[in-house]
């Protein structure tokens, strides 16, 4: 399957497979930190017979604090395998980090912007991609 086709794949049974699994939330309590929460799953193709899978999640408050992080898992790739991680917002895509695989074929991406990290704005209806050598092997729509 080449690149392009792979990644429609992947897309594909992101919006249609798991449109339920994203939510948002706006939490007003008494202590006047409005917080809104967004999260979705990550699917993609099967790499030689393992189907990778994860999760994304976006957060920020109304003190400006923000918090992305994006975990994976079950992916049949070489330990030690670097992972591009993208967010797409109205077209116009932007690396925001990697993810160094580990020996069990998982690894994590946690950007928060309380330890001076860069981390993105993300809106419902963002694309997050996880790529490996500019091939998307899991995805998912906010």
């Amino acid at each position: 399957m080449n690149r392009l086709s792979r990644f429609q794949v992947v897309l594909a049974i992101t919006v249609l497979g798991l449109a339920g699994a994203t939510y948002a939330r706006a939490d007003h309590g008494d202590n006047n930190n409005n917080e809104t929460r967004l999260k979705t799953r990550l699917a993609g193709a099967a790499i030689q017979g393992k189907t990778p899978e994860g999760n994304a999640e976006f957060r920020s408050d109304s003190k400006g604090r923000m918090r992305f992080k994006v975990e994976v898992e079950n992916v049949n790739l070489p330990p030690g395998t670097m992972l591009d991680v993208s967010v797409q917002h109205n077209g116009t895509k932007q690396t925001v980090g990697q993810i160094k695989l580990s020996a069990l074929g998982e690894g994590e991406l946690d950007l928060e912007s309380q330890d001076g990290d860069t981390v993105p704005s993300v809106q419902t209806g963002d694309l997050v991609s996880v790529s490996n050598a500019g091939t998307s092997i899991l995805a998912g729509v906010f």
